[in-house]
C-alpha cells in the first residue's frame, strides 16, 4: 500500500484583513478565483509554494492543497474551475511521473475558501534528483470570470535533490553543539533518520533533541562516511 503525506497549506486570519482592500477591488456580483500570495501568508516564498522531498522521508505520494479564494457571493451548489499548466513557466517535472494535476477542479457549495490539488510522486522526484517548477494558471470558464492578475498564478518549486544551502533548523537547535562544524552530508543525514518535515523545524525540547542528534551520532559511527577524504563525525561539544 502507498503511503500518503498530507501537505495541507492552511490560509484564515490574518490573509482576510490585510488582502481585504484588494480583494474588494472586484465586482461583488461577479464570482472569480483568485491564489493568496505571499505578503498575507509567511508560508509563502514571493509567489511560490515549495516541496523537498528531502524532508518527506519514505514518502511515496504528497497531496499539495494549495489555496484558492473566492471573491463574489458563495454559492450553495458546487461550481467548477479550470487550471492549466502553462509550458514555457514550467521545467524539469514531467507529469504524470513527477506529478498529477487535474485541469478541472471542483469549488465546494457554501465556501469562500477551497483548494486546488497537486499530487506529488515523492519517490521519483527523489529518485531524479528532481529541480523543477511548475506554473499553475486559473482560467476562466462559465462559473467565474478572471480575478487580479497578480493573483491568476502559483508557482510550485520541486525538488528532489540534497540541500544547496544550510538549513534554518541548524542554527535554531544550536546543533553545532551536537554535531560539530555543519556540512550538507550531516544535516541531511539528520533529517532522514528522524523524519524532519521543514527546514524551520524546532525540537519541542532538548531531550527530543538530543535523542535524534544520539541518533545520527550513532549512525555516523556504525557507517563510516567520508567527505573529500575525510570521515564525518557527527561530534560537538555535547557528550552523547
Amino acid at each position: 500500500m502507498r503511503k500518503r503525506f498530507i501537505l495541507a497549506i492552511i490560509c484564515f486570519g490574518t490573509l482576510w484583513a490585510c488582502q481585504r482592500e484588494e480583494i474588494m477591488k472586484v465586482d461583488e456580483e461577479v464570482a472569480s478565483l483568485n491564489f493568496p500570495k505571499t505578503k498575507y501568508l509567511s508560508e509563502y516564498k514571493n509567489d511560490s509554494l515549495q516541496f523537498l522531498a528531502l524532508f518527506n522521508s519514505g514518502v511515496e505520494e504528497a497531496v499539495l492543497y494549495i489555496p484558492v479564494r473566492l471573491s463574489g457571493k458563495i454559492a450553495d451548489t458546487d461550481r467548477k474551475y479550470k487550471l492549466r499548466i502553462i509550458p514555457e513557466e514550467s521545467f524539469g517535472v514531467t507529469e504524470g511521473k513527477h506529478f498529477t494535476l487535474e485541469t478541472e477542479q471542483v469549488f465546494r457549495a457554501g465556501r469562500y475558501i477551497d483548494s486546488t490539488v497537486l499530487k506529488i510522486d515523492a519517490k521519483e522526484v527523489m529518485k531524479d534528483k528532481v529541480d523543477g517548477r511548475l506554473y499553475i494558471e486559473l482560467v476562466p470558464n462559465e462559473n467565474f470570470e478572471k480575478g487580479i492578475d497578480f493573483y491568476q498564478y502559483m508557482i510550485v518549486r520541486i525538488s528532489g535533490a540534497g540541500l544547496t544551502s544550510q538549513p534554518t533548523f541548524w542554527n535554531k537547535n544550536s546543533l553545532g553543539n551536537y554535531g560539530g562544524t555543519y556540512s550538507a552530508i550531516k544535516a541531511e543525514k539528520f533529517i532522514e533518520l528522524n523524519n524532519i518535515p521543514a527546514a524551520d523545524w524546532l525540537a519541542p525540547n532538548k531531550s527530543v533533541l538530543f535523542a535524534y542528534a544520539k541518533k545520527t551520532y550513532e549512525w555516523f559511527e556504525a557507517n563510516p562516511t567520508y567527505d573529500n577524504g575525510e570521515r564525518v563525525v557527527f561530534k560537538g561539544v555535547v557528550e552523547f
